[in-house]
């Protein structure tokens, strides 16, 4: 090889060498990208401000909701706020199930807006702020990658503020994704053998439209997770069989989760969401 080849040949090397990182890490943050935004507000109205941490993911990628299920990370986001203002809990969306074999997780895929109220106290001293969301969770395909990133937004509190339509949309989409609270339901959780069963009373109405229920817990490792649950229709209730988790490590006393019933109405087919703590009752 001559001395000029020698020399092309070495500084091809140092530019692969140099653009291949920069290539991968590209690509790999392209996998999920996330974003804070605001829903529309009044300087004048509104003390209370939505927002919400929205993250696109790349076809096939999912994130876990606050149980992921059989394996995976659950999304934790925290957020920094200037002081003196508050903020709510974060309210996830209904999940989705992504199951693998013996593998069953609870996550979200394509698109997700995590929700969270920011509350602005009356004549607050500052007219702009700047608020922060902190993101610890695990993106999943066939393999798995960390996910950590903080996103910023700054809010003027000064003037009225127009959330862009594709962005008030998603807020209004998600928001009626959002599992329903202080609902009286007539649920009852009875313990028997190391099973539990979850009784879920309907009217006469409510049975005819229902196509499915299901339970998804919020607490990991105590009952076992599945794509299709044990359910039986009764005169007027539902019964779910929640099956032990194979490596429980304590004996459940309520059944805290969501539960989460599909409804087939005019031929379309929707979902809702009820939030429940049921005390468990041991059958002798």
């Amino acid at each position: 090889m001559t001395k000029k080849n020698t020399t092309i040949y070495f500084l091809l090397v140092v530019a692969i060498f140099f653009l291949l990182p920069q290539s991968i890490s590209a690509q790999q943050k392209s996998l999920a990208e996330a974003r804070l935004v605001a829903n529309s507000f009044s300087s004048e109205k509104d003390s209370i401000i939505s927002l919400g941490v929205l993250i696109n993911l790349q076809d096939d990628w999912h994130i876990y909701w606050r149980n992921p299920g059989d394996s995976g990370l659950p999304t934790d986001i925290e957020i920094i706020l200037p002081n003196g203002i508050t903020v709510s809990e974060i309210k996830f969306p209904i999940p989705k199930i992504f199951a693998s074999e013996e593998i069953v997780n609870y996550g979200y895929g394509h698109q997700v807006l995590f929700l969270f109220d920011v509350n602005v106290p009356e004549n607050y001293s500052l007219e702009e702020i700047n608020i922060s969301a902190k993101i610890n969770s695990l993106i999943c395909k066939e393999m798995c990658k960390a996910f950590d990133t903080t996103v910023t937004i700054t809010l003027d509190l000064s003037k009225d503020f127009i959330a862009e339509g594709t962005i008030s949309g998603i807020f209004k989409s998600t928001e009626n994704l959002l599992p329903m609270q202080n609902k009286n339901l007539s649920i009852i959780a009875e313990s028997k053998s190391n099973y539990t069963y979850l009784k879920v009373f309907v009217n006469e109405i409510e049975k005819q439209s229902i196509n499915n229920i299901q339970f998804y817990p919020y607490e990991e490792g105590i009952f076992r997770n599945s794509v299709k649950q044990n359910i039986v229709q009764k005169e007027n209730y539902f019964e779910i069989l929640l099956e032990p988790d194979q490596f429980r490590i304590k004996d459940p006393v309520l059944v805290n989760g969501l539960i989460i019933i599909e409804e087939i109405i005019e031929n379309n087919l929707s979902k809702r969401a009820y939030e429940i703590a049921v005390p468990i009752f041991e059958l002798i």
